[in-house]
């Protein structure tokens, strides 16, 4: 059986039993011995989908309910669902194994509207719910990093600097940097011209984390999503690459080859990298996820291992790609950067097996859209090179998908 067919049918159970529940509640109240009911149906709904997947995150995108990045077929369990949500203004509702029948009551009173949301804040951990507005702080728009001042990104540096040195991270600059970004592209400037220009590109983790939350968020409004879950993509994108604070920097600057050795040292950074940043405050959950998925790759033929019947997360799928595209577009010590073409080329030989196929071409209509008004980029002696490292996976850290 399709697992993702699969998948999709549990999760429009565990909605039918929710829309029963929140219709009882409303119409008697939530304590009702109805609503109890269907909160024990949903509850082994849930039970059966947490077989194959670890957490359950429903997105509103207007008036479409997305499951893992794709809308879901609108049923009238579906559209009552997504009245409900829209009408309080939320953008997401995340449930987590082990919640209780009580928390879900909870739930059903906010949805409703008969409780605010920082009441479930307080209960419970275990299902969330997110408001579809942005942040509600002025933020100045950023068109172009390069027009940051010298002062502005200084302080921005310091914060990846303190990251390097295994410190407490202040998460505020990186998420002002992000909602700057997201100002300026509702006003449809062009999400490449942001990126940090090539003669910029000195220090390259720094502006290498920067790229690839700028195309997260890309990306992101490319797929209609926005709120809080914009921000927490670009947040994620500028975090991915933590992990490698823990990697020898002889290692992480070597030109040539890794060895075995040095690889699997560099494999240890997806999880340590979410290790910090669970230790961090104020770190959005979907930064932890996609600095722990991020190398897995689409098939999860990648680093590290799941265990079988993982779910990658949908912003993991989504910074692969921007991570992807952005080694591609770098100059490195040992090449020059590809031009808009030759990347394109190879990420479509990389989608279906490395990269979500559909994101990808969500991505290249995004960059065929917009890359026109972004710089040629020369094309390197050493394209061969790169193209094997990639798609051979000889591991050179140069190799997006596995540096």
């Amino acid at each position: 059986m399709n697992p993702d067919r699969t998948g999709i049918r549990m999760v429009d159970e565990v909605i039918r039993h929710l829309t029963a529940a929140l219709s009882s509640a409303a119409l008697y109240a939530p304590e009702h011995p109805k609503v109890d009911e269907h909160l024990g149906k949903l509850v082994d709904s849930y039970r059966e989908l947490s077989r194959i997947s670890s957490e359950l995150l429903i997105a509103r995108v207007e008036d479409e309910l997305l499951y893992q990045g794709k809308p879901l077929v609108k049923s009238p369990n579906v559209q009552r669902l997504t009245r409900l949500l829209n009408q309080q203004k939320i953008g997401f509702v995340r449930f987590s194994p082990g919640f209780s029948a009580g928390e879900l009551r909870q739930m059903i009173k906010v949805v409703l509207g008969k409780e605010p949301h920082p009441s479930l804040e307080q209960m419970t951990a275990l299902i969330q719910v997110g408001s579809v507005d942005a942040p509600r702080e002025e933020h100045v728009e950023i068109a172009r990093f390069a027009d940051l001042t010298v002062d502005e990104r200084n302080r921005l540096q310091e914060q990846f600097d303190r990251v390097a040195e295994q410190q407490d991270l202040d998460i505020q600059q990186i998420t002002s940097l992000a909602a700057g970004f997201i100002a300026a592209f509702r006003r449809e400037a062009n999400p490449f011209l942001a990126l940090v220009p090539i003669r910029m590109q000195d220090e390259y983790t720094f502006t290498h984390s920067v790229n690839v939350g700028i195309l997260n968020i890309a990306q992101g409004m490319g797929l209609g999503i926005e709120g809080q879950i914009l921000h927490d993509l670009g947040v994620a994108g500028m975090l991915h690459d933590v992990g490698k604070i823990f990697v020898a920097r002889e290692i992480l600057n070597k030109p040539g080859a890794l060895t075995e050795e040095e690889f699997a040292k560099i494999q240890q950074h997806p999880s340590r990298g979410a290790q910090y940043l669970m230790n961090q405050k104020d770190i959005p959950r979907l930064a932890i996820f996609t600095a722990f998925e991020h190398h897995m790759k689409y098939d999860l033929t990648g680093y590290p291992q799941p265990p079988a019947g993982w779910q990658l997360n949908l912003c993991s799928q989504i910074t692969m790609i921007s991570d992807t595209f952005d080694a591609l577009r770098t100059r490195r010590t040992y090449k020059d950067p590809w031009d808009f073409s030759k990347a394109s080329g190879l990420m479509l030989n990389l989608a279906g097996k490395q990269l979500n196929p559909e994101l990808t071409l969500n991505f290249l209509r995004i960059l065929a859209h917009n890359g026109e008004a972004l710089e040629s980029f020369d094309d390197g002696p050493e394209d061969q090179r790169v193209k094997e490292e990639i798609l051979g996976c000889s591991c050179s850290l140069e190799n997006p998908l596995c540096g």
